[in-house]
């Protein structure tokens, strides 16, 4: 017998991280971000369920999720069709079990009655070359190299003092390191490692640097970056994060922006990382005169809005992107990262509760739009 989707159901995928349990605490984490997605979406008749990709039943098509009502103040497991509409927010632990959940994840996009949100960016590098091809945004990047060999760090440090090292699939600022010539027999990396823990390491000798490099960054991909100096008067690391989304009219908009401050001596401003966030135009008023707030307000505008049109021509549909931009002591703006499945907590720890509603209720009006528009409201 052929099962009728829910109306209006959103799917959330994530990777589950503890065993199933019926009741209680769900084994996924942001529960607090889509326990408020499941509020507004119960108040404007939106179903939003949370699943695993792994735990699909083929055989009925259906999953096995959880679901928060608000009657009861709790998540429950269902099982539910599969939701009409996905949005894929798996974040993996490492390369086997990104394969594993690749060919589940596969299995779903070929369903003709299934609509994906959007498609995951590969990788830094593959944001780096996206931009890029527009002349307009190619200014606002730093130089930026595939590292293939670690001579390539040594060859860097000939000329400059000093450079970043990142991870090209890396997040929350984990194992991205500073390498600092002090002196022509002198090293120094900072950092954090990949528990997001602060590292600090010295060394007398450039190959005693290159061979920790090497142990360091193992097998992982990496990106050798110029180093910018983007720190308060103090001395504090920040950047700015802009949140992008697409909300009922299935256009992009500027939802909100907010700074990023780093922990004293931190090398990266990430909230994981112990960063707190702050008003954006407080913040910079604090930091650079009222002419050039003015002017680096309008840069970040403009470019959070050119940004998303031309990594849609590039890699395809996105639903929100989560930009980070550095600003330094000049108040050259640089674009650093982009990010396809965005966190809100820079968000959270402000007091400003219409950033922090629209940028949950966002994807439920724009799960509407493609109900109403596209879909036409109930697949079969």
């Amino acid at each position: 017998m052929k099962r009728v989707q829910d109306k209006k159901s959103l799917g959330i995928m994530v990777v589950y991280r503890h065993r199933l349990s019926g009741h209680g605490v769900p084994p996924f984490t942001d529960r607090g971000f889509y326990r408020r997605l499941s509020t507004l979406g119960q108040q404007s008749g939106v179903d939003v369920i949370i699943f695993d990709p792994l735990f699909i039943d083929w055989r009925s098509s259906s999953v096995i999720g959880y679901q928060y009502r608000t009657e009861t103040g709790r998540w429950h497991k269902v099982r539910r069709s599969i939701p009409a509409i996905v949005y894929d927010r798996c974040f993996y632990s490492g390369r086997a079990q990104y394969a594993r959940y690749n060919m589940a994840i596969s299995r779903i996009r070929r369903l003709p009655t299934v609509r994906f949100l959007m498609r995951g960016l590969s990788g830094k590098w593959q944001v780096q070359q996206s931009l890029s091809h527009d002349p307009q945004l190619r200014t606002y990047l730093p130089e930026t190299h595939v590292l293939t060999d670690i001579d390539q760090v040594s060859e860097w440090l000939r000329y400059e003092r000093s450079c970043i090292l990142k991870p090209n699939a890396g997040s929350h600022g984990k194992k991205i390191i500073r390498v600092e010539r002090v002196t022509d027999d002198q090293y120094v990396v900072t950092g954090r490692d990949s528990r997001n823990k602060p590292i600090y390491a010295s060394f007398d000798a450039l190959p005693q640097l290159l061979r920790w490099l090497t142990r360091f960054m193992g097998s992982k991909k990496y990106l050798l970056q110029r180093y910018l100096s983007l720190q308060t008067a103090s001395g504090q690391s920040f950047d700015v994060r802009s949140l992008m989304q697409k909300s009922g009219d299935g256009c992009w908009q500027l939802t909100g922006m907010a700074v990023r401050i780093g922990r004293p001596g931190s090398l990266t401003a990430n909230i994981h990382g112990g960063g707190k966030s702050a008003p954006l135009h407080s913040f910079l008023r604090e930091q650079y005169d009222e002419i050039e707030v003015e002017t680096i307000t309008q840069e970040l505008e403009n470019l959070s809005q050119l940004i998303p049109q031309q990594l849609e021509r590039e890699a395809g549909r996105f639903v929100e992107l989560g930009i980070d931009f550095g600003v330094d002591q000049n108040g050259q703006v640089w674009i650093l990262e982009v990010n396809s499945k965005p966190g809100r907590s820079v968000f959270a720890q402000l007091h400003d509760s219409h950033i922090r509603r629209a940028s949950i209720s966002n994807l439920i009006h724009y799960a509407h739009y493609l109900f109403d528009r596209q879909l036409g409201g109930l697949m079969i």
